[in-house]
């Protein structure tokens, strides 16, 4: 059974906190209210609760996931005590599931834990999420991170935690029983193979600008996921990596021909064209209501893990996860494929130069993973159709 830790502070938001428990122990999901002291907290609107614990006597190891309300000035209480980020960053550390609603994930800011993530909270709080890529979404998950705008919110945030720890059998089940559909696009607007039609037509208009692209796209769309897999992100993260990985060169669309297909290196001034195309995939996409959450993967998959590359020079944790996996799928690729200017490397040499470049250009744990799943067996790509179920 899935158990969750909830931090108390007096001036929670109590529908958020309540609201969550109920539906978390509605999954049978084991769910430990932890006060910063003992004895009764009384919340924002005057509800008294008695938590079963308190902060000192509660381990991240013994938890899958730690949730943390909003409300004030029970935010703010919480945000002032240093045991609360100790224990964020333990959990961080041990990559398990963290989560924040309404102004909570402002503690998440300041614990250091939302740079270059997508991320949401009420929305007077987004100047406070510190370096996050703020979303206008009821809940945003990105990696081991979930966050929910607030108290209209908390019904969506909760059934999405539920997916998370029991998955979405389980989280359909309680959503059906409070009456309550999950929180899903629309299949009455939604056409699932339209649309990922639609996407396979983007990338093949990409392929027939520049002959050296073709399969390029699914490659490294397949060894992402292979990636994800690994990661064991959830379906639906898995979905958005899909799209990032098999959309990231997308903005080549913008370039010159005779500078993709040149025999010869590159001058500064086709050197600069090519370096613009993450910021031309960006403004080609960010328009477009259903890709707009993948911008970040678009934009920042040539980032360097110590802070070289382009177009931000983002660095370490501040370079979001999706565009940390493409970069080094998409680097591989790049190796062993033939280009105008030189013959592709051997895969031996090629896995060569990304161990040379650990905690340069790319992250080091990334590498690592990437080569486990180049000796396991390759990753089975679904019909892509399968990213778009409701």
């Amino acid at each position: 059974m899935a158990k969750v830790l909830m931090p108390i502070a007096h001036g929670f938001e109590e529908v958020e906190a309540l609201t969550v428990v109920d539906l978390l122990r509605r999954a049978e999901i084991e769910v430990v209210m932890a006060g910063l002291q003992p004895g009764p907290i009384t919340g924002a609107h005057s509800i008294c609760i008695i938590p079963e614990t308190t902060i000192d006597s509660v381990s991240a190891a013994a938890f899958d996931m730690l949730v943390v309300p909003g409300g004030q000035p029970g935010t703010d209480n919480l945000n002032a005590d240093s045991r609360i980020h100790n224990l964020l960053k333990d959990f961080s550390a041990r990559d398990k599931w963290i989560a924040a609603i309404c102004a909570a994930p402002s503690i998440l800011a300041d614990a250091g834990l939302l740079h270059g993530k997508r991320a949401t909270c009420y929305p007077t709080y987004r100047d406070r999420l510190n370096g996050a890529i703020y979303e206008d979404k009821p809940v945003v998950c990105d990696g081991s991170i979930i966050t929910s705008q607030g108290v209209g919110t908390v019904i969506s945030f909760g059934l999405e935690l539920t997916v998370r720890l029991s998955g979405r059998h389980a989280s359909d089940a309680v959503a059906k029983a409070i009456l309550s559909p999950p929180y899903t696009s629309s299949p009455a607007i939604w056409n699932q193979r339209l649309f990922n039609s639609t996407i396979q037509a983007l990338v093949g208009a990409l392929e027939l600008k520049d002959s050296y692209l073709q399969g390029h796209a699914r490659r490294v769309t397949e060894f992402s996921l292979s990636i994800g897999s690994k990661l064991n992100l959830a379906q639906d993260e898995l979905r958005d990596l899909y799209l990032g990985a098999i959309l990231h060169d997308i903005g080549k669309i913008g370039t010159e021909e005779d500078v993709l297909n040149k025999p010869e290196s590159l001058n500064r001034r086709e050197a600069a064209l090519v370096r613009e195309h993450p910021i031309k995939g960006t403004l080609f996409i960010v328009g477009i209501e259903e890709l707009s959450h993948i911008v970040p993967v678009i934009l920042h998959h040539h980032e360097h893990w110590d802070g070289s590359g382009y177009p931000e020079r983002l660095k370490g944790d501040q370079i979001p996860l999706h565009a940390r996996i493409v970069a080094v799928a998409d680097a591989y690729d790049a190796m062993i494929s033939n280009r105008s200017y030189r013959d592709g490397l051997d895969k031996d040499a090629a896995l060569l130069e990304l161990v040379k470049k650990k905690g340069t250009q790319f992250e080091p744990f990334m590498v690592d993973v990437f080569i486990e799943c180049l000796n396991d067996s390759p990753f089975e790509m679904k019909d892509f159709s399968y990213y778009f179920q409701n």
